[in-house]
């Protein structure tokens, strides 16, 4: 189980203190099988991920979902394409790039780290701990979404928290394709 530290608990609440608060509305791209709809975001209620927990570590009353999306079609391949090194590419041939039209009143930016008192690599290196922490303390202030560093280490991502999204959904499918991936070369 992953329980919280007083210090990490504390780390993230100075860090979303010292973040900037704006608004968001512009294209994201997500990278999904393509049985899954672009803006579904349930999946991450079974495995736990760098900004949500899951009941393969959690109880059901300790995890929340998340939606992860990228500013770019290109950090969208390269967080997939980096979850999936330990599988193939029948895996990869799996998935569809989706672009997504995103309207949010309510993202804390922690794109640079190191504004907010982190370091980079508490959010892109291998412990979630400090993610996990970020993300609860934000959902817990009503943050829709979180925009931080991909830990593809190639551009911003953004973690919208659907239980804080509002109705109708801000996210809209602009349009799905096939990745655009040499995979015979």
């Amino acid at each position: 189980m992953l329980e919280p530290t007083v210090a990490l608990r504390a780390a993230s609440e100075r860090a979303i203190d010292a973040a900037t608060a704006h608004s968001l509305r512009r294209q994201g791209w997500r990278t999904h099988w393509r049985e899954v709809a672009a803006a579904d975001w349930s999946l991450t209620l079974r495995t736990t991920g760098r900004y949500h927990r899951g009941l393969d570590q959690l109880s059901e009353q300790q995890i929340w979902p998340a939606l992860y999306t990228s500013l770019t079609p290109e950090t969208a391949i390269w967080e997939m394409v980096r979850r999936s090194v330990a599988r193939n590419i029948a895996y990869l041939r799996n998935n569809v790039l989706s672009e997504l039209e995103i309207d949010l009143t309510n993202v804390l930016d922690l794109t640079d780290p190191t504004v907010v008192g982190l370091t980079p690599e508490e959010l892109t290196g291998p412990d979630p701990r400090m993610c996990h922490e970020l993300a609860s303390t934000a959902q817990d202030r009503g943050f829709e979404a979180l925009m931080v560093p991909s830990a593809a280490l190639l551009g911003s991502n953004v973690v919208l928290f659907p239980r804080n999204l509002p109705e109708p959904s801000p996210v809209r499918l602009v349009r799905s394709m096939e990745l655009p991936l040499d995979l015979d070369a």
